[in-house]
């Protein structure tokens, strides 16, 4: 499964081409196994400057991944503060990404290099070298 991010979202979204657009137009034609979280959803949503109907529907055909409880939340909170330690800036949100990308064994795709510096959890980067 490949959690994708706001980042990508935003970017085949965007009308220019490019190569995470490419990507994600690729993975949606041969059917990959996409998932979105209610955070991506919101965060892809708020930054429109154009009517939100068409984009929710585009965002809606996959698969919402879900905060399994309080134990989401212990291990977004254990990323950050390991983060933190290690001198790395991390936003809540990010974290919690993070947390549910781990709970759900997928790997995430995104331009946010600060998911790139989280190897320590574990993360699985869709496209990283």
């Amino acid at each position: 499964m490949i959690l994708v991010d706001t980042s990508v979202w935003v970017d085949f979204l965007n009308s220019a081409q490019s190569a995470a657009g490419d990507e994600l137009e690729r993975l949606i034609r041969v059917g990959a196994p996409l998932a979105v979280t209610g955070l991506i959803v919101a965060e892809v949503l708020q930054g429109l400057r154009r009517e939100i109907s068409p984009v929710t529907g585009i965002l809606g055909r996959w698969r919402v991944l879900e905060p399994r409880g309080l134990a989401t939340y212990e291990a977004a909170a254990a990323i950050f503060r390991e983060a933190r330690r290690r001198g790395i800036t991390l936003t809540t949100v990010d974290a919690v990404i993070a947390a549910l990308a781990l709970d759900y064994g997928a790997a995430l795709f995104t331009l946010d290099r600060d998911f790139w510096r989280l190897k320590f959890t574990g993360l699985l980067l869709h496209g990283a070298a």
